[in-house]
């Protein structure tokens, strides 16, 4: 009797977390990533999905402001999240797996105006208000280029698409999501010219070992290919 209830107190007390891969995520700049009510859209969500279906090992994501992710890791509310190495909320504590893509800011300009160099940039410059962008845009601005702030990432494509700025600065796969969604052809604007661009990792608390194994061995031979999750992806809610 006693070793009955001995097991059933150890399966109660067992750690979800050993169980179930929780991916923390911010539902603000994140599209194609990630979107959606409860996160269930995206190309991450894809990826995931097939984490799940490869290891039997269940995982979710769960919408959590970027200030509070460090909280939700120290309270067991989260034991994952998908960052750059910069970004990683209690790194020291964080084992990262990966890199599982590169997220890229390009700039885009208006048919005509393409360039290969910074330092011929001329004219209106589409931006998102409070976005921190590289010191080599950052000198151009005020001198060379005049800058429209938008609050999101739409509001700053529709601005350039309807030709109120000759440049825009945004990363490529929300671009050409966006652009397939609108029915803009993305190589008509594309330029060479890459404003930041960093790994994305897996990362994951050290101590959920078994989930860094599966992670590990997981993304070890998978590839995401972005071109061809795009067009199968669902719109977004708003």
């Amino acid at each position: 009797m006693r070793i009955g209830l001995f097991i059933i107190t150890a399966f109660w007390f067992f750690p979800v977390s050993a169980q179930t891969l929780r991916i923390m995520g911010s539902d603000d700049g994140f599209l194609p990533f990630y979107y959606g009510n409860n996160l269930s859209m995206g190309i991450l969500i894809e990826v995931i999905n097939d984490f799940t279906l490869e290891t039997g090992i269940e995982a979710e994501f769960r919408p959590m402001a970027r200030k509070r992710q460090a909280w939700a890791l120290q309270r067991g509310l989260a034991n994952a999240v998908f960052a750059s190495p910069l970004w990683m909320p209690l790194p020291d504590r964080m084992h990262a797996v990966g890199p599982v893509l590169t997220w890229r800011d390009r700039v885009f300009a208006q048919p005509g105006q393409q360039t290969d160099s910074f330092n011929d940039l001329e004219g209106g410059i589409c931006l998102r208000k409070w976005f921190v962008y590289s010191d080599q845009l950052e000198r151009g601005i005020g001198s060379h280029l005049v800058r429209h702030d938008a609050y999101n990432a739409r509001q700053m494509l529709l601005m350039f698409l309807n030709k109120r700025c000759d440049y825009i600065v945004m990363n490529e796969t929300e671009f050409r999501f966006l652009a397939l969604l609108w029915d803009v052809d993305p190589d008509v604007y594309s330029t060479e010219l890459i404003d930041a661009e960093w790994p994305v990792y897996l990362g994951i608390l050290k101590t959920e070992a078994d989930l860094i194994e599966a992670a590990e061995a997981f993304f070890a031979n998978y590839t995401i290919d972005v071109a061809a999750m795009l067009p199968k992806l669902p719109q977004p809610d708003r």
